[in-house]
């Protein structure tokens, strides 16, 4: 066959392939998110893999039920956990009374007033109030929780069919791999492997770390918060630790999140003498983890796990934020990963290809 000839039919391919998965995007987003649990379940299932009961090895099939099932355990003591609290923090802000905090906020922006006056700075303290209540509307936080609640209800297609893939692609550890084959030409398909097994192993290494990392960060956040007898301490740690996936900008969500959550669940207090020493305690807690976070998890959890250089995680992170805003933030480094992977095997005679992928 000609080879322009098959180019285009290459080329019509891709693109019907990529029209596929945009019409498909639904079912795509369940491949992913089970590709990521099996890739996280690796580790258990080579972990039994090594177990003899009565010289017999456990087989491919049972042991990919206990992987999931530990799996969906760990996932159900976690909402389990948090679920009931971020209901009740959701009622406790619908029942705040906005009159109350109307006054309580007098004196502060009345103070504020002044000071911007004094420096030329003019605003009508009405206007500001009304941007304050429409920035912090707890009538929308509360439905924001409820939505996300209304949305976990309705989801057991999406979660019996995550489940569905992903015992299979714990059980048959090479079922992406023939797909994958079948598609590849025969003088590539040792890159294709190579590709395969490197992608897998550092991705697997990368999401554990992420759980470990946010597992620690809620634990010291929590206990830390328990000390100083902040209501509400395990939410905020929890909602704390899943903000900082998303790198640098996610632990100022998090932590103006913890903020928020105590300020309104301690209303009631004077602002000046109890309100603004418990917010800047909080920040200042805050603050130290993310140094902690920052100098020892971070490096010991991007860096070795992806084996990439932190300075080019950070400006990798930085780039794709600019561009895709959080969602590249979020994907930026599983994604730059399987790009280092792929152009190791493809490109390796390219002499920045070979700097950025020498520690693979």
């Amino acid at each position: 066959m000609n080879s322009n000839i098959k180019n285009i039919i290459s080329l019509i391919a891709i693109i019907i392939a990529l029209i596929l998965a945009w019409k498909l995007k639904t079912i795509l987003a369940y491949i992913i998110i089970s590709f990521v649990l099996s890739l996280i379940g690796r580790p258990i299932m080579e972990l039994l893999k090594k177990i003899k009961i009565k010289q017999h090895f456990i087989p491919s099939s049972i042991r990919s039920i206990i992987t999931l099932s530990i799996l969906v355990s760990f996932f159900l003591l976690i909402f389990s956990a948090f679920i009931p609290l971020i209901i009740e923090e959701s009622k406790n802000i619908s029942k705040i009374n906005l009159n109350i905090v109307s006054e309580n906020l007098d004196q502060p922006i009345n103070d504020l007033k002044v000071w911007l006056n004094n420096k030329n700075l003019m605003f009508e303290t009405e206007e500001l109030k009304k941007e304050i209540f429409n920035l912090f509307s707890f009538t929308k936080f509360s439905s924001i929780f409820n939505s996300i609640i209304g949305i976990l209800g309705n989801s057991a297609i999406a979660i019996f069919s995550m489940l569905f893939i992903t015992f299979f692609l714990l059980k048959e550890k090479e079922l992406a791999n023939t797909v994958i084959f079948a598609l590849t030409p025969e003088n590539k398909r040792i890159n294709i492997k190579n590709i395969l097994n490197n992608t897998r192993k550092l991705l697997s290494r990368y999401f554990i770390g992420i759980i470990i990392q946010v597992s620690l960060i809620t634990i010291i956040v929590s206990g830390v918060l328990s000390f100083l007898d902040i209501k509400n301490f395990i939410l905020i740690g929890f909602l704390v630790g899943v903000m900082n996936v998303i790198p640098y900008i996610g632990p100022i969500i998090g932590g103006l999140l913890g903020v928020l959550i105590a300020v309104t669940t301690n209303i009631h207090l004077d602002f000046y003498n109890e309100l603004i020493p418990l917010s800047s305690k909080m920040i200042l807690i805050f603050a130290i983890v993310q140094l902690i976070d920052n100098f020892i998890f971070q490096p010991l959890i991007f860096s070795n796990s992806v084996k990439a250089h932190p300075l080019e995680i950070f400006i990798l992170v930085l780039s794709a934020g600019s561009i895709w805003g959080i969602i590249g933030m979020i994907t930026a480094i599983p994604l730059y990963t399987l790009f280092r992977v792929i152009a190791k095997e493809f490109l390796s005679e390219f002499k920045v290809v070979e700097e950025l992928t020498k520690n693979i």
